[in-house]
């Protein structure tokens, strides 16, 4: 009983686990390039496929990782020089105060010394080193496979680095990812188009976010309800043992 009582708690943590990553989608609704994520929970997946439902005492019932959903977003058309979108493969490569990291987050603009930059003032590479447009010349383009021209010119081309699949990336805050190390190198991308004057918006899905935070506080309430029952049962059984 005691045990039923320890692996109905697990299933509440477990439930409270669910809604943080469901809140932490919807708050990144509107953010570019943000991948929506969700728990993965082997062990409670192979507790809930047995038709006995029985679970070792020593197992404990947890979410084994953080899952992220790497499918694309769909495009958003801005017609800003500098908003980029990657079609396919791969991401972009930034140097931050924390060394580099990599984003699906194309909005850029130039800093006062004309070096392409994040929304965090990240520095964004090309394959020559940081990007740099000349602000005395005139209109930029980017091309489809990634190339920066200037007055017809090239002036580098973004580097756009990915990594070996299934990805094992690690979310690390301000929409960047960095890779597990040290066997995950970067590798080149299977395919990709540059969308110049795109964004590519968070891949949630709104209603499937809402009907997964019903279902999680549903299955929150419902283990309550059963761990009370549990400890009342427990509560009678001690008494009338008392008694004998």
């Amino acid at each position: 009983m005691l045990g039923s009582i320890k692996h109905a708690s697990q299933g509440m943590i477990l439930q409270m686990q669910k809604q943080d990553q469901i809140a932490n989608n919807l708050a990144n609704v509107n953010t570019i390039g943000f991948k929506s994520s969700s728990l993965f929970a082997e062990q409670v997946e192979r507790y809930m496929n047995n038709p006995n439902h029985e679970v070792l005492p020593e197992r404990t019932l947890k979410a084994d990782q953080v899952f992220i959903d790497y499918r694309e977003g769909t495009p958003i058309q801005t017609g800003n020089t500098f908003d980029l979108m990657i079609k396919g493969s791969g991401f972009f490569t930034v140097m931050t105060n924390e060394g580099i990291r990599y984003t699906r987050d194309g909005s850029f603009q130039t800093d006062s010394d004309g070096f392409l930059i994040d929304g965090n003032g990240g520095r964004v590479f090309g394959e020559d080193g940081f990007i740099r447009i000349e602000q005395t010349r005139g209109n930029v383009s980017i091309l489809d496979d990634g190339k920066v021209m200037q007055d017809g010119q090239e002036i580098d081309t973004l580097r756009i680095s990915d990594f070996n699949k299934p990805y094992r990336l690690t979310r690390m805050g301000n929409n960047y990812f960095r890779p597990l190390q040290p066997d995950n190198p970067v590798v080149r991308s299977d395919g990709f188009v540059i969308k110049q004057g795109y964004l590519e918006s968070s891949n949630v899905d709104n209603i499937k976010m809402m009907v997964d935070m019903i279902a999680a506080h549903r299955n929150y309430d419902m283990i309550s309800k059963a761990i009370q029952s549990e400890d009342s049962t427990l509560e009678k059984t001690v008494n009338q043992v008392g008694r004998l």
